[in-house]
């Protein structure tokens, strides 16, 4: 990979590539699966690295020296120098702060803080377009847990209280335990409840966190970081709460709950959401990836529902009504342009 194309890789990651730079993106992504394989693993990093990993820089260059070793191995062809060589030290700078998370995202390492080591932890997990699961607690707490998501949780809950951790998202039906507080921890945000139901979107990936209490009354804690607790809330059936985690900003709104947790009965709901947000949904339920060049386009807001038994070209053409949009597709890789 020559420097240009580090760079434009870089202008993608962060959604300011010009249209010159998609096309050279485009052809450097379609050129091999390795390529493809990479950019990928790029992209995951990006994500770790806006959800708040911070190692220092010297684990970020040994840890892309074995990222780059990992993918070579999974392929004949070649990849990247290594990054002792520092042919391609804009991406190092630019990924650095995740780099570390993503050797261990590789090697099926869970990002979940532990306890002292006494109690066993259960991790269930969803792919890509798979069916939601069913978890039932120890208190007899169910949570249903959707598409692409993970939920880390103890075999038993000690005296104290109850902690599960969330990435992705899920739907919590709480026992009321008065003398225990059940703990939803997600990226930099903590909900703290007895008994009650509620909806937390909280993919590790997503730059925003959604919760959306159904019944009962939660507290929402939001924290830096560094885990400094920056404000919290107190939320009502039928408030949303949307937490922006980059700015650390939270916006309280009346939503309507049947419609968020909706996704239950295979129904997704939007009502005026960001078309990146929409298709940041599409990504996780239909496991692909997909670049809109233009940043107005993005923002652009959108209302409407689709089903989950909709292929992704049928819900590409639903979201396209109007035709506005150019769409190209390329295996698992969409491109949406204004025409």
């Amino acid at each position: 990979m020559n420097n240009d194309v580090s760079q434009i890789i870089i202008r993608v990651l962060r959604g300011n590539q010009t249209e010159e730079d998609m096309q050279v993106f485009l052809q450097w992504y379609r050129a091999s699966s390795e390529n493809k394989t990479l950019f990928l693993q790029l992209k995951h990093i990006y994500d770790l690295r806006r959800g708040g990993l911070n190692p220092d820089e010297t684990e970020v260059l040994e840890s892309w020296d074995r990222l780059v070793v990992k993918l070579k191995k999974r392929s004949s062809g070649t990849l990247l120098p290594t990054a002792s060589n520092r042919h391609f030290p804009g991406i190092v700078k630019f990924l650095g702060a995740a780099a570390v998370a993503v050797i261990l995202v590789i090697a099926g390492i869970q990002f979940f803080r532990t306890g002292d080591g006494s109690v066993e932890w259960i991790e269930v997990t969803t792919g890509i377009g798979s069916q939601s699961k069913t978890v039932i607690l120890a208190d007899g707490s169910v949570v249903r847990l959707n598409v692409s998501s993970s939920l880390r949780y103890p075999e038993k809950f000690n005296t104290a209280n109850r902690e599960v951790y969330l990435d992705g998202e899920a739907y919590f039906n709480i026992t009321e335990d008065k003398a225990r507080t059940f703990v939803v921890h997600t990226d930099k945000q903590s909900i703290s409840v007895l008994g009650t139901e509620f909806n937390v979107s909280g993919y590790s990936s997503d730059p925003y966190t959604v919760t959306t209490l159904v019944t009962g009354k939660v507290k929402l804690d939001i924290y830096d970081g560094e885990n400094n607790l920056k404000n919290e809330v107190m939320m009502e059936p039928d408030q949303q709460v949307y937490f922006d985690k980059e700015f650390l900003r939270m916006t309280l709104s009346e939503v309507n709950a049947r419609d968020v947790t909706s996704w239950m009965e295979g129904i997704y709901s939007f009502r005026d959401a960001p078309l990146e947000e929409i298709t940041r949904r599409f990504e996780k339920i239909y496991g692909v990836t997909i670049f809109i060049p233009d940043e107005a386009d993005r923002q652009e807001k959108y209302t409407g529902k689709f089903f989950a038994y909709q292929d992704i070209r049928e819900v590409m053409d639903v979201l396209n009504f109007k035709g506005q949009f150019r769409l190209q597709f390329h295996a698992d890789t969409i491109l949406i342009e204004k025409r």
